[in-house]
Formats: C-alpha cells, structure tokens, sequence
C-alpha cells in the first residue's frame, strides 16, 4: 500500500483528490502501513463524512481509516453525468485505486450499505471484510415497488428545502428526532447534520434515491463471499429494521448484530457498543 499523498486540510477534511476530473474530499485517521488492512467508511443518502468523527477516533489508533465525501454530499462537489449507488460504487474502487489499496475493509452505512455491497459483489478480492449498518432490503415483490417509489417523495423534500431551515431550531431538532431514539442535546451535531442535508445536490440525491428499490440489490447481497456483519439498530426510524435480517439471511457468510435503545446514527448514539462490535469484527 502506497502512503497517502500531501495534500492540504481545511474543517477537518483532506484533499481534494480528483477522481474522474471530479474533486473528492475525505477524512482520515491513522497512518498508512500497519497491521491491518485499511478501512473505508461510506457515509449515507442526505450525509457527510462528519459523523464518521467517532469512529475515525476509536479506530483510528491501530488502523488507517478514510471516509470520503461521495461526489454530491458534504463537500465534494456532484459527478458529470450518471450518479447511481453503481456509479458510486465504482467511485468507491476508483479511491481505493488513488490511495493505493489493494485490499481494504468497508463499512457502508445506510443508503451506501448498498454501494458497499455492489463493491464487495464486484470486487470480490478487493474487500476483505465487510460491514453493513442500518441496512434493510425487501422481502417480498411488493415491498421492493413501495420502497421504489422512495425517490418520488424524496423529490418532494428537495423542493421544499431551503438554506435558512439549518437556523431553526424547532424545525432542526424535529428533523434530527427521526434519526435518534433520544435526541442529542447538542444543537451543534443536530445543525451540522441538517446543514449537510440542505447541501446535498439535488440531482445526485434522486438519482441516489432511484436505486432503492433496484432488484440487483439482493442478488448481489447473496453474491457476497467476504466475512459480513450486518450491524442493526432497533429503534431506527430510517431504515426499517424489518428488513435488516432479510439482509443477513441473504449474505451467506453473515453475522446480524442488534444495537437496542438506538436509532439511525448507532456511530453518534451508542458509539461505545457499536464500535466495540465493528472493532471485534473487523480484528476477527
């Protein structure tokens, strides 16, 4: 593996490294060269690599870890043209390739636990271990046509947006309560979090959005041969934990793990449990 390249930092983030002619910011923790493989952490639909901070610095002391900013979210600006979960996964490979990995572990959370998995399917010598947080997949024919109509209604928020809602408290804080079982005091977390939401492109996030119900989605689940952990939340309002052990039932070689009292950020909530189960998995 090949040490990551000098580049300037600013709030946290490094790079841009240019993929595809397209900026992409990331952060990191640790260093390049350990005992274990490096570890790529995706953030979810409407997110940012920001609330990957907790577990950059649990891990972060024995591991080299990295969480980009996908083109579209945070601050990476969107890609020319196509902007699908199986664009992105490529895009996801395309980083390994620029930070010289040749293996790494992945930990896909949300809507990217589906890029995550399309990279793993594909790339079968590249991923070494795989995590999935807060992922969960049809069971049925017609669980798969509601779920693909997500994007319509997600059409819809992104009209409505605006710059000025990350100043509202009320309307903040009742947004952020969807993610959280116990809403955090900290107003700071919850405004970031919104304001990472308001920046999302818009073409990006229904393009994104569209691939939710995409049936290649449990077929490449049940093509996974990389030891998978599929980490779910009990309280999450997001994804539906119905459908969470749908997806350890297809991953063959799979271990589910429930986080109880806890919604859709197990990383900002219960950042001790979740981070002492992701750490025995990933040290397996």
């Amino acid at each position: 593996m090949n040490a990551l390249p000098a580049q300037a930092t600013t709030n946290g983030l490094h790079g841009p490294l240019s993929i595809w002619d397209s900026p992409v910011f990331y952060r990191q923790a640790g260093e390049a060269g350990g005992q274990h493989v490096p570890l790529l952490l995706l953030h979810g639909w409407g997110g940012s690599s920001s609330y990957w901070r907790p577990t950059l610095a649990a891990l972060g002391s024995d591991r080299h870890i990295l969480a980009p900013e996908l083109p579209g979210f945070g601050q990476s600006p969107p890609l020319k043209g196509d902007a699908s979960p199986h664009r992105m996964a490529e895009l996801v490979i395309a980083f390994a390739d620029a930070m010289g990995f040749t293996q790494f572990d992945l930990n896909g959370h949300s809507f990217t636990a589906s890029v995550a998995t399309y990279v793993a399917a594909r790339y079968p010598d590249r991923v070494r271990r795989l995590v999935l947080t807060c992922m969960s997949t049809f069971r049925s024919e017609r669980e798969r046509r509601i779920v693909s109509q997500v994007h319509k209604i997600l059409a819809v928020w992104m009209a409505l947006r605006r710059p000025w809602m990350a100043r509202v408290r009320p309307l903040y804080r009742t947004v952020g309560s969807r993610f959280f079982y116990r809403i955090p005091a900290n107003d700071a977390l919850l405004q970031e979090a919104v304001t990472d939401f308001l920046r999302m492109d818009q073409r990006t996030a229904l393009e994104t959005a569209a691939g939710a119900g995409d049936p290649a989605i449990n077929t490449s689940l049940a093509a996974l041969r990389c030891p998978t952990l599929v980490i779910g939340a009990r309280q999450d309002n997001i994804m539906p934990p119905a459908g969470t052990p749908e997806v350890a039932r297809l991953v063959p070689n799979s271990r589910l793990v429930w986080i109880d009292h806890c919604g859709h950020l197990p990383m900002i909530e219960r950042p001790e449990e979740y981070h002492r189960v992701l750490r025995t998995f990933l040290d397996g």
